[in-house]
């Protein structure tokens, strides 16, 4: 074998061995990142489904579920679905769309 062909096959080796530990790592992270929210999804969705509440405020959210910026938590809240109201106080509070049906409109 030339010295060409050895110095091009070894890079080519190592190039892909280095591309799959990178996609390794990337995919490990990348799972961790869902699975904490989707966890975060299901306590939401628990959360806002405690009888003696329809309606939670955000700030009550917050408090509860840390970890997010406000607007993470937003999407979050979406994705588990609910919805955003206007609280007798102007404040934001937010409940499950299936607990607040005559509610919105």
């Amino acid at each position: 074998m030339t010295p060409l062909l050895t110095t091009i096959l070894t890079s080519a080796l190592t190039a892909a061995i280095t591309g799959l530990i990178t996609f390794s790592i990337q995919e490990r992270r990348i799972r961790a990142e869902l699975r904490t929210e989707f966890m975060a999804e299901q306590a939401l969705r628990h959360l806002l489904q405690v009888e003696k509440w329809r309606k939670r405020s955000f700030t009550a959210i917050q408090r509860r579920i840390g970890g997010f910026t406000d607007d993470e938590l937003r999407k979050l809240l979406v994705r588990a679905g609910a919805v955003r109201f206007e609280g007798k106080d102007g404040g934001e509070t937010w409940g499950l769309l299936s607990r607040n049906k005559g509610s919105v409109g």
